[in-house]
């Protein structure tokens, strides 16, 4: 139950277990406040990458950096596509570049009957909170993908 004025009355029928449920007058059990931003990255990535070791080739960043759950990812051809991969990399403060999953692409014919290649992962990613860290994503054939990210960057309110 939330209660923002401090006032115990609101706690009918319920003895608090410990002094510290109050802090910051909020009734909750939180040393500290976190600030929840939404925040939807996207990128258009067309430029074939064969590498998996994300060090060389063409990547697309999805993210800002900073403290983020990305919670959403949806990946989107804009064509016929052939068999392939979509990879998904984890860049660390450091600068290095992890292969995180791979989705794969299989060969559609787009035609007003055929729809083209959508993915959606629904697993949230967990991203530390230098600015250096970034989600990146890069496709194994050259073919045009319009990648969006949703999810939450949050700030300690201290």
């Amino acid at each position: 139950m939330y209660n923002n004025t401090g006032n115990q009355e609101a706690y009918i029928g319920m003895n608090l277990p410990i002094s510290g449920t109050n802090i910051n007058g909020t009734g909750l059990m939180l040393g500290e406040r976190v600030k929840y931003t939404a925040v939807t990255g996207m990128a258009i990535i067309s430029t074939a990458n064969s590498y998996r070791n994300g060090t060389s080739g063409t990547y697309a960043d999805l993210n800002t950096g900073g403290y983020c759950i990305v919670t959403r990812i949806t990946i989107k051809a804009q064509g016929t596509t052939t068999k392939g991969m979509i990879r998904i990399f984890n860049r660390d403060q450091g600068g290095t570049s992890r292969l995180m999953m791979e989705v794969c692409v299989p060969p559609i014919t787009q035609s007003a009957l055929d729809q083209t290649v959508i993915a959606v992962i629904n697993d949230p990613i967990y991203l530390g909170g230098h600015s250096n860290c970034r989600l990146r994503v890069s496709t194994e054939k050259a073919e045009t993908f319009i990648i969006t990210a949703e999810g939450l960057q949050y700030s300690f309110a201290w």
